[in-house]
Formats: structure tokens, C-alpha cells, sequence
């Protein structure tokens, strides 16, 4: 029964995942190679003003609200991938953590989300870019922990898979 919103998850996750990267294609400059990520870690004000230069508005802040909906998405992944796990494996306690962990990663993507559009909009100082960078560090980290839990307890899941009839 679990195996359809997993399979539904993953499909939105990999959707998302493709709409991202196409639209993301707009924003790879010589002064921006990595795109979106340029501007979440820009760090500097200068930094970000040299990508304002180079960037067009537009695809910059679709790209911030198109990252909304991959949050939703990778969220709605991770979040199932690791009730999965807890369904299957006897490592509840882990699969809890990654759960909270996956959550906490989305929350701190929203909120760096919503900063960017503030700065790029200029509502605030571009310094608050610096905060910004840190956010993001702590969001991938979180991110990359829950990736490598699913990773780790996947040689597990097939496992059992094979050994129960």
C-alpha cells in the first residue's frame, strides 16, 4: 500500500526535477556557470550585484517560485521515502530523524527562497546575501543527510525484500 504514494512522490519529485533544470538553463552565464546556486551563494553584496548584472529579473524570480514547488515536491519524497523505511526496516528511530531532518531542509529552503526574492527585489541590503549563503549550506546539508540515510537503507530494503516471500 505504501509503495504508491512513494512511486507518486518520486514521479513529482523527477517532474519537478526536470521543469527545474530546463528553466534553470536561463541562468547559466559565464558570470553565473552553476545558475540558481550562484545567487544562493553569492555571499557578498558585490557578488550579488554582479549577478543582477548578468541575470535577467525575470527568470531569476520564476526560478525562486518554481523552487516552491520543488520543495514540495522533495519534500513530499523524502518525507515518504523515510516512513518507508520505517514501515520496512526496524530502524524507527532513524527514519523519524530523517523525516524531521527532510521537513527542517524545506523550511530552511522556503526561507531562504523568500530572502532572495526580498534582496533581489531590493527590499533589503544585499549583505543580508550572507545570511542567505548559510541558509542554504545548512539546507543542502540536511537535504544530503536524509539522501544518504534513504542511500544507506536501501541494501537493507532489498534485502529483505528478496529474503521475505
Amino acid at each position: 500500500m505504501m509503495k504508491r504514494p512513494l512511486f507518486f512522490s518520486f514521479l513529482a519529485l523527477a517532474i519537478m526535477f526536470m521543469v527545474m533544470r530546463q528553466d534553470g538553463l536561463s541562468l547559466l552565464t559565464p558570470v553565473s556557470p552553476r545558475g540558481i546556486l550562484d545567487l544562493e551563494f553569492c555571499k557578498t553584496p558585490e557578488r550579488l550585484l554582479q549577478l543582477r548584472l548578468f541575470l535577467d529579473n525575470s527568470a531569476v524570480v520564476r526560478n525562486i517560485y518554481l523552487d516552491f514547488l520543488f520543495i514540495g515536491a522533495y519534500t513530499w519524497f523524502l518525507v515518504t521515502a523515510s516512513i518507508f523505511t520505517i514501515n520496512r526496516l526496524q530502524w524507527k528511530k532513524w527514519g523519524h530523524w530523517a523525516k524531521g531532518l527532510a521537513l527542517s531542509a524545506a523550511f530552511f529552503d522556503a526561507g531562504e527562497n523568500f530572502l532572495m526574492l526580498l534582496v533581489w527585489d531590493g527590499r533589503f541590503s544585499p549583505s543580508l546575501m550572507h545570511l542567505v549563503f548559510y541558509i542554504a549550506l545548512i539546507k543542502f546539508v540536511l537535504a544530503g543527510l536524509v539522501v544518504l540515510y534513504l542511500l544507506g537503507s536501501l541494501p537493507f530494503l532489498l534485502k529483505r525484500r528478496t529474503s521475505v516471500p
